[in-house]
């Protein structure tokens, strides 16, 4: 069994073509493509953390979800209905699960190469810019490494933040192991900062 971390793919998003330059001509056809590139590197007994916004219509996602391999565990984004801080989860949420996610949260940690990894949708929010959008559901950068989405093809690393936006990926899912090699080879905590000795 393999983990892997992916995010963003706006299933039946049309504009997302054109905002992040996406290589599809249709709607279809980025569904189509996307959905083949996940089922070619996750394995049906796989685990994928989906780190938020999987449709642009939420009822989508009880289409499209079973479709893709492996067991799906997401951290909502601000395109994600259930979302228990932006969306509407008392309408939506067990939508999501009954289409397949095994659960739904904000943010999850996880041991990583040794450290203790933030997961969220949100990348860290700048202090000094409180106007960001989702100012107030940005995690605080308390020095560890984070892995997000939202920022779609801004960046793939940065400082110890790491994008799975699907642009960045070739529309697969990122394996643990290239996560963990990107930690490793990064920028190392500072002292005080949590980590698994």
């Amino acid at each position: 069994m393999k983990t892997w971390f992916t995010s963003d793919h706006h299933f039946g998003h049309g504009n997302i073509i054109k905002y992040c330059e996406r290589p599809f001509n249709s709607v279809a056809h980025m569904n189509a493509a996307m959905q083949t590139a996940w089922n070619l590197v996750v394995e049906p007994d796989d685990a994928v953390y989906y780190l938020g916004d999987f449709a642009m219509q939420p009822l989508l996602v009880a289409d499209i979800l079973p479709l893709l391999n492996g067991s799906k565990i997401l951290v909502a984004g601000n395109h994600d209905r259930c979302h228990p801080k932006i969306g509407s989860p008392t309408k939506w949420l067990q939508a999501y699960l009954d289409a397949g996610f095994e659960s739904v949260h904000t943010e999850l940690e996880l041991d990583i190469a040794g450290q203790v990894v933030l997961l969220h949708h949100f990348p860290y929010r700048v202090e000094t810019e409180p106007r960001q959008k989702y100012y107030g559901q940005r995690p605080v950068d308390n020095g560890g490494w984070l892995i997000h989405g939202h920022v779609h093809n801004r960046w793939k690393v940065s400082g110890r933040q790491i994008n799975v936006s699907v642009e960045n990926w070739n529309f697969e899912p990122v394996s643990l192991e290239t996560i963990a090699g990107i930690i490793e080879s990064g920028p190392q905590p500072p002292a005080g900062a949590r980590s698994y000795d």
